[in-house]
C-alpha cells in the first residue's frame, strides 16, 4: 500500500512539473531526472519529506509566503546506487542536475529547490512557479499520516546525516597511517593535502603485479623521510574502492604516482623517478628542494667535484638570468646527476671556462666534456640533456641492472656489443681492441659490454648467440632493429672499425637468424616457419597468411596461443587461408619489424608483397570477421552513450603496463 502511494506521488510530481511548463529536450530530461532521483531511495517518500522543509524554508523566504513551516522527523532513508550514470568525481547525481545529489557531503541541503529551479532553467522560473511548491507538499503528504515537530536545530541534524552517511559507506575524515603511508579516500583527500603541502600519492590496484612489487619499496621511503625528518608525506589510494578519485586524476595504468604540492589537488607532477625506496627519496627531494648546488668559490667548487662520481657544473656570469632556464629545468628532471652552478670570475678561471658553458665531470675516462651554450637563450634542452646522458657513459658501458637505463636513454640508435666471459683472462685481452675501437665513433656508435656470467641468457637468444659462440662482436641498429656480425673470425681493434664504418655508411649486410625449416612444419594446424622458408610461405601468391611473430618467454605470447590453436583449427581445411606463426627472437626476417610480441601480420594473396599489421581484438571471431573479409575488419555502429564513471569491471580491465597494451616491448631486453 505504501510502495504504490509512493509511485503515484512521484507520477502526481511529474504531471505537475509537466504542467507549469516542462517540455520534450533537455530540459524534459532534467525533470525526469526528478523521477529517477525519488527512485534511489527505497521510501521516496519519506526521501522528499526529509529534504522538503529545508527547501520549503529557502522558497517561504523568497515567495514570502505566510505559510508556516515544520521539518518533520523521519528516519533517514537507505540509498542505493542509482539506475543512471554517476558523474565524474563519482557522485551519484542525476544527469542533467547542476548541482544538488543526495550522496554528495558537498551538495547544499536545499535539494528540492534545486531540483525545480533546474527542471524549468534560470530563465524560466519565475515567483509563480515558487508559489506552486507547498501545493506540491499538500499532495505528497495529505493521503499519509505523519508526526511533525518544531526543529531549532537544523545544525546538528546535517551533522547527524553527515555521521550517518559516513558510517554507512566505512569512510570518514580520519586519515589511517599504514607503516607510514596515510591511506586516502575521497572524504579525506582533501584533508591530506591540507596537513600535508607535498605529498606523493599512489593510486594502485590491490591484484596488480607492478603495484605488489612497488608496496615494500614505497613503505622503505616512507621511512627514509621519516628518519631524514622530511616534510614529505607518502599516501596511497586503492583505485578499485575509490573510483571518484580514479576518475578526476585519469588513472589509466597502475601504479600512477602523483606528487602533489601547497595543498592543491590541481597543482600536481607525475613521478618520473625509479620504483625503488632510494630512486623514490631521490626524485623527491630533487623535486622538493634546491635541484642545483650554489658555488660560490674554487674551494667548494673543488669539494664538490671530488665528491660525485659524475658532478655537472653550470657556469653562467648572471646565475639570476634567463640563460639558467633551462639549465634548472634539467637539473631537476636527471635525479641521478648532481649539479651545481657558479657565477665565481675566479671558479671560471680556475677551470679555464671563458663563456657560459655547462661542464661534466667524471672520475673515468676523458675526465670532463663541455657544452657551449647558445646565446640569446637559444640552447636546446633536449640536446642538453643528451649530452648529459651520454657522457655519463663510460667510453665502453657494461650492461647490467644499474647502466641499462642508461644506455637506452643515451639516444644513440648503433650499439656495438662485446659478449665474452670475465673469468677468462684470453676474453678480457678483447676489451683493449674494443675499447681503441670505441674511442674512434664516440657520439655515433655506443659500444657495450655482456659478461655472459651475469643474468644476460635472454639477451644472448636475442641475438641468436649461445655461450659456446662467445666471444662474439654483434652490432644492432636500435630504429630497425637490424643486427650485424664480423665477417672475419679475429676480434680485433681493426676489423672492429671496419663493422662499424660499413654499418654506419649502409654497406654492411644484416646478420639474418634462422632456425633450420621443421620436418613437419606442414604437418599442424598452425604452420611453423622460420627465416628460411617465411618469403616462400608468407608470400605465396595464391595465399592469405595470418602470421603471429611470437617470444617464447613472452607470457603475452603464451596467452594467446590456444586461441591461435583453435583459430587455425577452424581455417585448417580452407584453400587459401594458412595460418603460421614464427620465433621472432631466433629468426630474422629483412622486410618486417617486430617492435613488441606478440606481432600479428596478415600477407594478403597477390603480387604486391603486402603486409597488414592487425591491432585489434585477439579473439576466434574478431580474428575471424578480419580474415573472412580480406583482411579488413568490417565497420559496426555504435550506439552513443552516456560516459560513466569506472565500474568495477571498468578498473580491472586498467591496463598495468606503461605502455597500456598487452605486447611485451623488445626495449624490456
Amino acid at each position: 500500500m505504501f510502495g504504490m502511494f509512493c509511485t503515484k506521488g512521484s507520477q502526481a510530481l511529474e504531471k505537475i512539473l509537466m504542467a507549469l511548463g516542462a517540455r520534450r529536450g533537455p530540459r524534459y530530461a532534467k525533470m525526469e531526472s526528478i523521477t529517477n532521483l525519488l527512485a534511489m531511495s527505497e521510501n521516496p517518500l519519506t526521501f522528499l519529506l526529509k529534504v522538503w522543509p529545508d527547501c520549503a524554508a529557502s522558497m517561504a523566504l523568497s515567495t514570502v509566503s505566510p505559510l508556516v513551516f515544520f521539518k518533520i522527523s523521519v528516519p533517514k532513508a537507505k540509498l542505493r546506487p542509482a539506475p543512471f550514470p554517476v558523474n565524474k568525481v563519482g557522485c551519484f547525481r542525476p544527469v542533467g542536475i547542476a548541482h544538488a545529489c543526495p550522496l554528495h557531503a558537498h551538495c547544499h541541503p536545499p535539494l528540492f529547490i534545486n531540483l525545480v529551479y533546474h527542471s524549468f532553467g534560470h530563465a524560466d522560473a519565475n515567483m509563480k512557479t515558487f508559489r506552486v511548491l507547498p501545493l506540491i507538499a499538500f499532495l505528497l503528504t495529505a493521503s499519509f499520516p505523519i508526526s511533525i515537530r518544531a526543529d531549532d536545530s537544523q545544525a546538528g541534524e546535517e551533522e547527524t546525516l553527515k555521521k550517518t552517511e559516513g558510517d554507512e559507506s566505512g569512510t570518514s575524515e580520519e586519515i589511517k597511517d599504514e607503516n607510514g603511508i596515510l591511506v586516502l579516500d575521497e572524504l579525506n583527500f582533501d584533508r591530506a593535502l591540507q596537513e600535508n603541502k607535498m605529498l606523493l600519492v599512489e593510486f594502485y590496484a590491490p591484484w596488480c603485479g607492478h603495484c605488489q612489487a612497488l608496496a615494500p619499496e614505497y613503505e622503505i621511503a616512507a621511512e627514509l623521510l621519516k628518519k631524514e625528518s622530511s616534510d614529505i608525506q607518502l599516501a596511497k589510494v586503492d583505485v578499485t574502492k575509490e573510483k571518484g578519485l580514479a576518475a578526476e586524476f585519469e588513472i589509466d595504468s597502475f601504479p600512477k604516482l602523483k606528487f602533489f604540492i601547497g595543498g592543491d589537488r590541481k597543482n600536481f607532477v607525475e613521478f618520473t623517478g625509479k620504483r625503488k625506496a632510494a630512486g623514490i627519496v631521490q626524485w623527491l627531494k630533487r623535486r622538493s628542494g634546491p635541484s642545483a648546488t650554489v658555488l660560490n668559490n674554487i674551494s667548494s667548487t673543488q669539494e664538490f667535484v671530488d665528491a660525485n662520481e659524475i658532478a655537472v657544473v653550470g657556469f653562467f656570469k648572471d646565475i639570476k638570468g634567463d640563460e639558467t632556464k633551462i639549465f634548472y629545468e634539467v637539473a631537476v628532471e636527471m635525479v641521478d646527476v648532481e649539479f651545481g652552478i657558479t657565477d665565481c670570475k675566479d671558479v671560471f678561471e680556475q677551470y679555464a671556462v671563458d663563456q657560459d658553458s655547462v661542464v661534466l665531470f667524471k672520475k673515468f675516462d676523458e675526465k670532463r666534456d663541455d657544452f657551449k651554450l647558445m646565446t640569446d637563450n637559444k640552447t636546446d634542452k633536449e640536446e642538453l640533456m643528451k649530452f648529459i646522458k651520454f657522457n655519463s657513459l663510460e667510453l665502453v658501458t657494461e650492461f647490467n641492472e644499474q647502466n641499462s637505463d642508461k644506455i637506452f636513454e643515451a639516444k644513440v640508435k648503433h650499439h656495438s656489443l662485446l659478449f665474452i666471459n670475465k673469468t677468462l683472462e684470453t676474453h678480457l685481452t678483447l676489451l683493449e681492441s674494443f675499447r681503441s675501437a670505441a674511442s674512434e665513433f664516440r657520439e655515433k656508435v655506443l659500444f657495450v659490454l655482456i659478461d655472459i656470467n651475469g643474468n644476460h641468457d635472454h639477451v644472448l637468444d636475442y641475438f641468436g648467440l649461445k655461450k659456446e659462440d662467445i666471444p662474439a662482436i654483434r652490432i644492432i641498429d636500435t630504429d630497425s632493429l637490424k643486427k650485424y656480425s664480423l665477417s672475419e673470425k679475429e676480434i680485433s681493434s681493426e676489423n672492429i672499425l671496419k663493422l662499424c664504418l660499413g654499418v654506419l655508411e649502409g654497406t654492411a649486410q644484416p646478420h639474418l637468424m634462422s632456425q633450420e625449416i621443421p620436418d613437419d612444419w606442414n604437418d599442424n594446424p598452425v604452420k611453423i616457419l622460420v627465416g628460411k622458408n617465411i618469403e616462400k610461405v608468407a608470400f605465396d601468391e595464391t595465399k592469405n597468411v595470418f602470421v603471429m611473430f611470437y617470444a617464447p618467454w613472452c607470457a603475452h605470447c603464451k596467452e594467446l596461443t590456444p586461441t591461435w590453436e583453435n583459430l587455425a583449427e577452424k581455417y585448417k581445411d580452407h584453400e587459401n587461408i594458412i595460418i603460421a606463426k614464427i620465433d621472432a627472437t631466433a629468426n630474422d626476417i629483412e622486410v618486417v619489424s617486430v617492435p613488441g610480441y606478440p606481432a600479428i601480420k596478415y600477407f594478403p594473396a597477390g603480387k604486391e608483397r603486402k603486409i597488414i599489421d592487425y591491432n585489434s581484438q585477439r579473439d576466434v571471431e574478431t580474428f575471424s570477421k578480419f580474415l573472412d573479409n580480406g583482411g579488413i575488419l568490417p565497420e559496426e555502429e555504435e550506439e552513443e552513450e552516456e560516459p560513466e564513471s569506472l565500474d568495477e569491471e571498468d578498473v580491472e580491465n586498467i591496463t598495468v603496463t606503461p605502455r597500456g597494451g598487452n605486447e611485451t616491448s623488445r626495449d624490456e631486453l
